[in-house]
């Protein structure tokens, strides 16, 4: 059952890519794909990403039509994981883990580990809390999400005390992680015990970040996950604290035009963490000029676990990128929900970080559902479907006879531009 919801949630996307009328009925009786759908992890990911030192990803890839979810196995066991998205953040994290075993057998490293194993009190422990656990379920909140875009999700606790600053181990935690271009506050529990470890070490047995990274053969490595991030964001989650990360937000936000209402539910919601936060936000406040980015913000409010939110911030930079490239972004409008752009000339863009797009039945029968709200736009002239992975081309060529230009390779095609 929830990989039906999950298969009908994400056909909303695709739906308001067939905006306009409803689908002919020539164009529902089409043959449609099975899902899930098998792929080749080969074939949907670069041969680099494939394995590392510490984790291989399984040759099969299940699809439910829009989202690919991956097994890895790894060092610290199998890992399963919903989204290219969030995979790009996992391999950076177990890249920099492998990494860290490096810096572990160093002469640098033992010799202040030796030394902070002197102190009487090791305090590293639960420096940082689990905001959202790992992902374990194929259909999970992605999904979901599109099932309901129009409808708010009440948010809980705020994730309010993250960080213990005793002996500066939180300080030291957020420069390592910055270092090597990983998520400090990351619900990877293998990631936290490393910098954790890390923390104590330079906090109490005198272990500098510059000495550490010099110990490493080749540095932190290649980062994938955050690619494109600024360096103010970069600079603010390595500098400061979660409350000052916080205010900084906020305010960036009510600069915006965000309403005092979205900014709490945004801020509160504990499917984000305060590096997805910053980086979703920076992303947004680079786009000066644009108008009615709240619409963006009231959407991400509802994300309800850590996949979404990672998903929704990779939007975010997706976009962000889109804006800087073209110079041509005007506004944000909804679309039921979902935020999509227009642009100076009117082109209506929609720009996913997508990893499949079958043609199924859901497919068509949401379109039904949604098309009205997009019908009633004005003041666009053009349509492009922007993706992040490919297009079936049964898929491809419905959006194509409903008057929508597709573009594939998203993130290739705007690195070129």
């Amino acid at each position: 059952m929830s990989n039906n919801l999950r298969s009908i949630a994400l056909c909303t996307i695709m739906a308001l890519a067939l905006c306009g009328s409803v689908f002919a009925s020539a164009a529902l009786s089409q043959e449609f794909q099975k899902t899930p759908v098998v792929l080749k992890a080969s074939d949907v990911l670069p041969a680099d990403l494939l394995q590392g030192p510490d984790y291989a990803v399984r040759a099969t890839v299940m699809s439910d039509g829009f989202i690919n979810t991956y097994d890895l196995d790894t060092y610290y066991g199998p890992l399963k994981v919903e989204s290219t998205a969030l995979l790009l953040k996992r391999i950076d994290e177990l890249r920099a883990l492998a990494r860290i075993e490096q810096l572990k057998k160093s002469d640098v490293y033992m010799s202040a580990f030796r030394q902070a194993a002197r102190a009487p009190v090791r305090t590293a422990e639960g420096l940082v809390q689990d905001p959202a656990g790992t992902v374990s379920d194929v259909a999970s909140g992605i999904g979901r999400f599109f099932t309901n875009v129009s409808t708010a999700v009440s948010s809980g606790a705020s994730g309010g005390n993250l960080l213990n600053s005793a002996l500066g181990q939180a300080a030291y935690k957020r420069q390592y992680a910055a270092e090597f271009g990983i998520d400090p506050y990351t619900s990877y529990e293998p990631v936290q015990k490393a910098l954790n470890d890390l923390a104590w070490t330079a906090a109490v047995g005198g272990l500098t970040v510059k000495a550490s990274m010099m110990a490493i053969p080749g540095g932190a490595g290649l980062v994938l996950g955050a690619a494109g991030s600024a360096d103010s964001a970069t600079a603010l989650l390595r500098d400061r604290t979660p409350a000052e990360i916080a205010a900084i937000n906020q305010s960036s936000l009510a600069g915006m035009g965000v309403s005092d209402a979205s900014i709490r539910a945004f801020m509160e919601n504990p499917s984000y963490d305060p590096y997805e936060q910053a980086l979703l936000v920076s992303a947004l406040a680079e786009m000066t000029g644009v108008k009615d980015r709240a619409i963006f913000i009231d959407a991400a409010a509802a994300a309800f676990e850590e996949p979404l939110a990672v998903f929704l911030r990779v939007r975010a930079q997706l976009i962000n990128l889109y804006s800087s490239k073209t110079h041509s972004v005007q506004r944000f409008v909804d679309a039921d929900g979902v935020p999509l752009l227009l642009t100076d000339s009117g082109k209506l863009i929609a720009i996913f970080p997508l990893d499949y797009i079958a043609w199924t039945p859901n497919f068509a029968r949401k379109a039904q559902t949604v098309a009205a709200a997009v019908k009633q736009m004005r003041g666009f002239s053009g349509k492009e479907f922007w993706v992040t992975g490919k297009v079936d081309p049964a898929a491809r060529k419905a959006l194509e006879a409903k008057g929508w230009k597709v573009q594939e390779l998203a993130r290739e095609k705007l690195a070129r531009m």
